[in-house]
């Protein structure tokens, strides 16, 4: 008796949390800690799941109920997210591979390793500082290299096997030092048989681990989504690298929108490329790495790269270019 009524007490406070926080997550666009909840909107939803079996199995159907209510209200987001998706393609003509390549990653020849394996057109990375500008000039099948030109500390750095062209976007919020991210730059990259230059922006938002880094990343994506809305119009357009934001966040959504992208994932609930741990061969943390396109732009595929060492997994977008 004593345990059923420790266990009623269990549950019943498992739910009062779990409805907090579902009240949190549901004004992320306004609150910092209600958008650090959507980092983990998929085990919130699953927390609340196991929260009503155990009330099922108690007998406690008012609390099943309220339960109930909550799962409802953490699922639809995971199924029905307001954000644009861009078109599937058959085929692709252009691989482009992004990558948080770790700072002070100790041995930057292992990302050598998985570039040859995944063969990308281009590469955009971020935090590539120190010995990683030499690193990555020491790929020979990528005679192009933008971003050290353009400012010398700077992490976002691409690289490709086509000439480009390179400067920083104007006038974005400030970034680095103890909010994190990095400069965000333009890259122009001549494609053969393209007639304009394919425009990708490489960027690294500051992270919203604090109330000021998730007000300047918030405002590190909104500048640059309407710097993206500013191009001309049919302008072929990436939007590659780290944005320190889960597919779950309404900046996400709000900065495809703004920006007129489309996002190249391909479901609702896309890998993890954050990783925090990997448990039997499966990395758990939060996808916060994207690549999204401008409307006409094909994605033939999506998928993680291998992990090399940083605490972030490679993201590789096969496109079709029209």
């Amino acid at each position: 008796m004593a345990s059923g009524r420790f266990g009623a007490w269990i549950v019943l406070s498992a739910t009062l949390f779990l409805t907090a926080l579902t009240v949190l997550a549901a004004l992320a666009d306004r609150l910092w800690f209600g958008d650090m909840i959507t980092f983990v909107r998929p085990e919130l939803a699953l927390a609340t799941a196991l929260a009503l079996a155990a009330a099922l199995w108690l007998g406690r159907w008012k609390v099943c109920a309220a339960l109930a209510t909550l799962l409802a209200l953490n699922v639809f987001p995971l199924v029905f997210s307001g954000i644009p998706f861009a078109q599937s393609a058959d085929g692709a003509n252009l691989r482009i591979l992004s990558a948080n390549v770790l700072f002070d990653h100790p041995a930057p020849a292992r990302f050598g390793e998985v570039v040859k394996q995944l063969a990308p057109d281009i590469i955009v990375t971020q935090e590539a500082k120190y010995k990683w500008p030499d690193a990555l000039r020491a790929l020979t099948d990528y005679p192009y290299l933008a971003g050290p030109d353009v400012s010398r500390w700077n992490g976002n750095l691409v690289l490709s096997r086509y000439p480009l062209r390179a400067r920083l976007v104007a006038d974005m919020p400030p970034s680095g030092e103890e909010i994190g991210g990095g400069q965000a730059i333009r890259v122009e990259a001549d494609l053969p048989g393209h007639p304009q230059p394919l425009v990708i922006y490489a960027i690294h938002a500051p992270t919203p681990r604090t109330l000021a880094g998730w007000r300047a990343r918030n405002r590190y994506l909104q500048v640059l989504a309407e710097r993206i809305a500013a191009e001309p119009s049919g302008t072929p357009i990436l939007l590659a690298g780290d944005w320190n934001t889960p597919v779950w966040s309404p900046s996400y959504a709000r900065t495809l929108s703004l920006a007129g992208l489309r996002a190249s994932e391909r479901s609702l609930w896309p890998p993890a490329t954050r990783v925090f741990a990997e448990i039997a061969g499966v990395n758990f943390g939060t996808p916060v790495d994207h690549i999204a396109v401008s409307e006409g732009i094909g994605v033939a595929d999506l998928f993680p790269g291998p992990g090399f060492g940083s605490d972030h997994i490679p993201v590789v977008a096969d496109l079709n270019l029209p």
